[in-house]
């Protein structure tokens, strides 16, 4: 978020909007994939898309699912569809297999989390543009991500990510 990849071996600056971030992320998943060993979770891969989302699509996104955002030779695309494709673009492109790994894909792990949770991670974290992270906008987005990857699974075999449930009981 500071300084993209370049601290890591990478030469990509710090994403400004969704589609940098998503390139970023993804980047950033295979290079600590193949300098370190092991599986590799991002509880905050939600909140940080949030983040994004807010900054591109406004703090009130998620009220504005169904809107055209985008008018393509093939026709609109929605609001709902642009982020499903980001959805799709780090799903799929994280779950393909490498000769590196062994032709297995990277393990990777996200998080959702409850109220709860989400408050005791996140309550003193500042984006680096003095933004916040938003429950509100995020809880709606994990039920978003939720119902798309089911559906997704549905269609084809998909492994990755693992999802974890964080809740206070």
């Amino acid at each position: 978020l500071l300084d993209g990849l370049t601290k890591i071996g990478g030469s990509s600056s710090a994403p400004k909007h969704l589609d940098s971030f998503c390139g970023s992320f993804i980047n950033l998943i295979f290079l600590v994939a193949g300098q370190f060993a092991g599986a590799t979770a991002t509880p905050e891969f939600l909140t940080y898309f949030d983040h994004f989302a807010r900054i591109d699509y406004g703090e009130d996104y998620m009220d504005h699912l169904d809107d055209v955002v985008e008018n393509l030779k093939s026709g609109p695309v929605t609001l709902r569809d642009k982020l499903f494709h980001y959805f799709a673009q780090v799903v799929y492109t994280i779950n393909q297999p490498a000769g590196a790994r062994g032709y297995q894909s990277i393990f990777w792990n996200i998080a959702y989390f409850d109220d709860d949770y989400f408050n005791a991670i996140f309550k003193d974290f500042v984006f680096p543009d003095g933004d916040e992270p938003c429950w509100e906008t995020t809880k709606e987005l994990q039920k978003l991500f939720m119902k798309w990857f089911n559906a997704e699974r549905l269609k084809n075999l998909l492994t990755f990510p693992v999802e974890t449930a964080n809740m206070h009981t």
